[in-house]
């Protein structure tokens, strides 16, 4: 199964009848077990995407959808957003049985799904700790958790770790890493950070400034638990400032836009 993004456009009427296009003609592909990373200046339509990926925002023209589903099968999504949206009044466990709640799996199978998941994100004995009891990193793990446990087609991360401390997102990078390895999800990363998507991602997709468009593809071929061992710390840097290079321009313009209008 793979996600299909056909010719996706998006344009927004503001208060004074001005039409902004923000995505122009986006088509990317992303395979099963894929990491995708997107990466692009400031409003150039990353979360937009997303947000017409995850189908909470519609397309002004094109089309998502996934191919090669299987017959009478529907594909789900998970997603993961920088305010992790966990439900305040929810302990850790009933945060993560929300998914399953709305997916009707019955109470007696959610128990060792839920389990399963709290261990795989190492939240063991916080079961009953409520979302204002916990850390910033470990709010994130639930909100991961929760995106899990329903065990989705597509996983959709929308700058989940940019609210952390330098620490715990370097710490939530490396365990983003390792959960992948384990679930292999087919996953759509919005990042503003270059180095995060070269750590994560097998494909990193650059924006251009808006309107966003597809301006370059980079592949990261090396083994994704390969790219922090300190031999490989060129390989990494060149990528990292080869991305730099291909969007200063337009993120030094995005950030000149922002000023002028602020």
């Amino acid at each position: 199964m793979e996600l299909v993004v056909d010719n996706v456009c998006k344009n927004f009427t503001n208060n004074k009848g001005t039409t902004l296009s923000v995505l122009e003609n986006i088509n990317l592909t992303i395979k099963k077990e894929e990491f995708v990373a997107l990466v692009g200046p400031s409003g150039c339509g990353k979360s937009t995407l997303l947000n017409i990926v995850a189908g909470l925002m519609d397309s002004t023209s094109g089309q998502v959808y996934f191919s090669n589903v299987e017959k009478n099968r529907s594909p789900t999504m998970g997603i993961v957003f920088q305010d992790t949206g966990l439900f305040p009044w929810r302990n850790v466990y009933e945060n993560i049985a929300f998914g399953l709640e709305a997916a009707h799996v019955p109470p007696n199978e959610q128990i060792s799904i839920i389990h399963n998941y709290i261990e795989l994100v190492g939240l063991t004995g916080f079961e009953k700790s409520f979302p204002h009891q916990l850390s910033g990193g470990m709010r994130q793990r639930v909100g991961i958790a929760r995106a899990l446990a329903i065990n989705p087609d597509l996983l959709l991360m929308d700058e989940p770790f940019s609210a952390l401390d330098a620490q715990a997102r370097t710490i939530m990078q490396e365990e983003l890493v390792s959960l992948w390895e384990k679930t292999r999800l087919s996953t759509l990363y919005v990042t503003h950070n270059i180095q995060e998507a070269v750590l994560l991602a097998d494909r990193v997709v650059l924006l251009s400034r808006r309107p966003g468009k597809i301006s370059r593809i980079l592949t990261i071929n090396l083994p994704r638990c390969d790219r922090e061992k300190p031999e490989n710390a060129t390989i990494i840097a060149k990528f990292v400032d080869e991305i730099w290079q291909h969007i200063s321009k337009d993120a030094r313009a995005a950030l000149l836009e922002v000023t002028d209008n602020g």
